[in-house]
């Protein structure tokens, strides 16, 4: 019987090839055939985890895992003492058919065009799908967020609400909080405005999607720097939105690259200034005048995504084009998610007074607001000048781990692989040989519990970058060395040598 398996499975499919599928789920596939198909009867007894292991030269745990997933699905009984036997799995499968029938009949026809487009475009984002946060760009030291502050500030709430706080709350945001972002933005990055123009989001991505809704109707224009933020590319289209690509250049986005374009129903130009995401070019004061002049020209809005200030505009700032801002053309978003860690879902937009009670509608039907525990925790956290101190420290920490993280590329990479520093940002790239595609590396990187993004998926027009996007701040240094001598092993044996 034991010799009949072993041909059962080997003929089913089983290999052992390095494939993107794990070995245990290769024996599970084959095993699970089997009983379907009956090759293996009810009640046959399954051998023993450490024999099969044997006879297929696998692990034991290899084994155990197929066979626990086995038990999961009902293919398998597990009688303690006794063994794993087969289960008869006609009902079972019958089952399983009439539910995919029932999907496949009645899925598709009642969902709408544009909730079809947001599933077709959902592929364009990089979501960090794999586990591990070596070395995921975009987080910061996530290792000295002060847990214990944030803790007390918490339990502090808990202890004084009352009743009436546990209601429904404004739409917009606290007041005291949006009060003291309002502190926080003219300290920090010299910018003022009214805090009736605040509106508590949960991150950019929120942002985004509240002002696609207010401003954009089927093919309206929206003017992206190409390369840029995955997901705001995802969003746009899914959105039905006319993608118009922008240059980068030594200054930022260049306006002479969409000069000679005719533009029918331009709405909105998406930038992020202080940092373009993912080339880290800082945008000069003289093209920031640039943006807003070109905006005017075309009747267009600015969204102005100020993507970590704090780390690449803390020494010698520029004015923020909402700061530039004489006609009401800028709407300006920023996030904590990238200051604290993002988990904490909480960020804002400034808006034009004109807008906000349009936003505030369509937030009253939708989100209606963000969780105002946190709310309320932050605004805390803010006027005790906790943020203050953590910043600082989140600063030097970021620039301690990135001149180390430079030094171990370069000692364990040595000529490789080049890294091209993102000015003050919180990520580098790396750029991939041609015989290297780059959403394949990440991926199996991804699998290997390294986290790096595809270069390529900023791109949406023209020529691709090849290349990976890799964080350096999330860990200290000891998890950075180990996980580059382990990614430099793993990038080894991908395909073709490095």
């Amino acid at each position: 019987m034991k010799d009949r398996l072993n041909n059962i499975i080997s003929s089913n499919g089983f290999n052992y090839e390095k494939d993107g599928v794990s070995i245990y789920m290769k024996l599970h596939n084959a095993i699970a055939k089997a009983i379907i198909e009956k090759k293996l009867p009810e009640n046959y007894q399954l051998p023993p985890t450490r024999i099969l292991a044997q006879d297929l030269k696998l692990s034991r745990s290899t084994v155990l895992k197929a066979y626990e997933i086995l038990c999961a699905e009902k293919y398998v009984t597990s009688m303690q003492g006794s063994g794993y036997f087969v289960n008869d799995v006609v009902e079972y499968k019958e089952i399983q058919d009439v539910i995919k029938t029932n999907i496949e009949q009645n899925n598709i026809t009642l969902v709408s065009k544009r909730a079809l487009q947001f599933k077709k475009s959902v592929r364009l984002m990089n979501r960090g799908k794999y586990k591990g946060i070596a070395f995921r760009p975009g987080l910061p030291p996530l290792d000295v967020f002060p847990v214990k502050q944030w803790q007390s500030l918490t339990n502090n709430y808990w202890k004084n609400v009352t009743f009436s706080d546990l209601s429904y709350r404004h739409t917009l945001g606290l007041d005291h909080l949006r009060k003291n972002i309002v502190a926080y933005l003219n300290i920090y990055r010299n910018i003022q405005c009214d805090y009736r123009q605040i509106v508590i989001v949960t991150g950019s991505l929120h942002s985004l999607s509240i002002l696609g809704d207010l401003f954009l109707d089927e093919n309206d224009e929206v003017v992206l720097e190409n390369p840029t933020y995955a997901n705001a590319i995802a969003l746009f289209k899914s959105l039905n939105a006319k993608i118009i690509p922008a240059k980068i250049d030594k200054e930022g986005l260049s306006i002479d690259s969409i000069k000679n374009i005719h533009f029918k129903k331009s709405k909105l130009i998406f930038t992020t200034p202080s940092n373009q995401y993912p080339t880290g070019v800082q945008m000069s004061l003289n093209r920031r005048l640039e943006v807003l002049d070109w905006a005017t020209k075309n009747n267009c809005l600015v969204i102005e995504d100020d993507y970590d200030h704090e780390f690449s505009n803390w020494d010698n700032p520029i004015p923020s084009i909402f700061s530039l801002d004489k006609g009401n053309r800028v709407i300006y978003q920023g996030t904590f998610n990238k200051l604290l860690h993002p988990s904490i879902r909480l960020g804002y937009l400034i808006v034009p007074k004109n807008y906000i009670e349009d936003i505030k509608a369509m937030y009253e039907q939708s989100l209606r607001f963000v969780s105002p525990v946190t709310q309320q925790v932050m605004s805390d956290f803010i006027e005790k000048d906790y943020l203050s101190q953590h910043l600082r420290k989140v600063i030097k920490i970021s620039n301690e781990r990135k001149v180390f993280f430079t030094n171990c590329f370069k000692k364990i990479f040595k000529n490789d692989m080049k890294l091209y520093p993102v000015n003050n940002g919180l990520h580098f790239i790396v750029k991939l040989p041609d015989h290297m595609n780059d959403v394949k590396v990440s991926d199996f990187l991804g699998k290997n519990e390294i986290v790096v993004f595809p270069y390529s998926k900023y791109f949406f027009k023209g020529k691709k970058g090849n290349g990976l996007l890799i964080g350096f701040s999330s860990v200290s240094k000891p998890i950075i060395k180990r996980k580059l001598e382990k990614m430099y092993q793993l990038l080894k044996v991908f395909n073709e040598p490095i």
